[in-house]
């Protein structure tokens, strides 16, 4: 069909482009005219129309009237005469009516082409066009018909995957939002995972990390130890147990553990012990979500460990989100008490053979240090110093390194497992 209609129109371009004018000018009546000559045939000189006017008329002041009769007139190599008066050879003048001598010729001139008695668009030209228009646009429309039809599936596969991320990030912020009412309403769990933390340690089992579910607590936990019940094995370095009824005070003290929430999900909220920290936690990936989780971690530290100070130090954009107020703010990287023991770092995994130390001070930083600032950070944060850091952005050679991704997901690649950022 779309070749029929390329056929036809095709057909009827060449038929207006073919047809001959039925409105062709009578030829004008005969004139006198003149040809410019060479410089061969003018003794070496190039022709101008003072000589011209010379030749033909006697007198060389006349050129002024060939120049007039030949204004703006076409010549066969497609120049004219302008107004400058310059002519080149093998043009053919007009020259007036009294013009004698053996240059001076007659002959019939037609109608001048860029006069008003002929117009530039007639009906034949603009039909010409338009069927050249419409003829080009079919053909490519033939041609490319597939890779339209691709491109139109594909912005509409497009629009409609936008649409659906639209919804998953609007639905993402809700929940990430209901975490931070589900955090501060709850205090079932917060007992749970430091009775759980407490009981391990009890039996000299350090757990680095714990999920407290609705039917189950998961603990992350040292290798080299057998489970006992009602612990039992998933993994190596991961047990599981049933949740039970909190019941008693959170323990307190230096040495106790100090657990922190991360973020939560279908599984429950996951906890983290800073006394396994023994470094520095740097939060990389998107700022605006580790800027929640490190929130969030301020928040159960002023909630679950009041006794513990922490200590600010600002960055260019300012003092980190969620110190509290009874923080110590520090002027710079250089405030910060050297630990004496040796820094120690390493790939961003847990080192199972560090033991939980007694936190003095939990240190926030609003972005990375420069080069010699880590360098007077992992000496403050040494083993054994009593002082962990947990730092706003990437920092290699951190201890624990843990990534914040767009959509609010915070990966901890020292367990395995990404959680649900809570969102204010």
């Amino acid at each position: 069909m779309i070749r029929r209609i390329l056929l036809l129109l095709a057909a009827v371009l060449a038929a207006s482009l073919l047809t001959p004018s039925g409105a062709v000018a009578a030829p004008d009546d005969v004139v006198k005219v003149t040809v410019v000559r060479t410089p061969e045939q003018n003794g070496g000189r190039a022709d101008s129309l003072g000589q011209i006017a010379q030749r033909t008329l006697g007198d060389s002041a006349r050129a002024r009237e060939i120049l007039e009769l030949n204004l703006g007139r076409p010549q066969s190599d497609g120049g004219s005469l302008a107004a400058a008066g310059q002519v080149r050879p093998g043009w053919i003048l007009l020259v007036p009516g009294d013009a004698t001598g053996p240059d001076v010729r007659l002959g019939r001139v037609g109608p001048d082409p860029g006069g008003a008695d002929q117009p530039y668009f007639t009906w034949k030209l603009v039909l010409a066009l338009v069927g050249a228009v419409v003829l080009a646009l079919l053909t490519v429309l033939l041609f490319m018909r597939r890779r339209i039809v691709r491109w139109v599936r594909d912005r509409r596969r497009t629009r409609a995957e936008n649409a659906r991320l639209h919804r998953e990030i609007k639905q993402r912020l809700r929940e990430r939002a209901e975490l931070v009412t589900e955090f501060a309403a709850d205090q079932a769990g917060p007992r749970l995972a430091w009775q759980a933390a407490a009981g391990l340690a009890a039996d000299s089992v350090e757990a680095y990390a714990l999920r407290v579910g609705d039917r189950e607590i998961t603990a992350w936990v040292t290798s080299g130890h057998e489970p006992r019940p009602p612990w039992q094995a998933v993994s190596d370095g991961v047990w599981t147990r049933p949740s039970e009824a909190p019941h008693g005070q959170i323990p307190g003290g230096q040495l106790s553990p100090c657990l922190v929430r991360v973020g939560g999900g279908a599984s429950g909220p996951l906890f983290v012990d800073l006394t396994w920290l023994d470094g520095v936690l740097a939060i990389g990936g998107s700022l605006g979500v580790a800027a929640d989780v490190v929130r969030t971690l301020l928040t159960d530290l002023v909630r679950f460990r009041p006794d513990l100070p922490v200590l600010s130090v600002p960055g260019l954009g300012g003092e980190p989100v969620g110190v509290p107020s009874t923080a110590t703010r520090l002027r710079s990287m250089a405030d910060l008490r050297p630990s004496g023991a040796a820094a120690g770092t390493d790939d961003g995994m847990v080192r199972l053979a560090s033991r939980r130390c007694a936190l003095t001070a939990v240190i926030v930083l609003a972005e990375p240090p420069s080069a010699e600032e880590a360098e007077q950070l992992f000496a403050a944060c040494g083993p054994g110093s009593g002082q962990v850091a947990v730092v706003l952005g990437d920092l290699p050679g951190a201890h624990w390194r843990w990534k914040a991704e767009v959509d609010g997901g915070v990966a901890l690649p020292m367990i395995g497992v990404t959680v649900t950022a809570p969102a204010r």
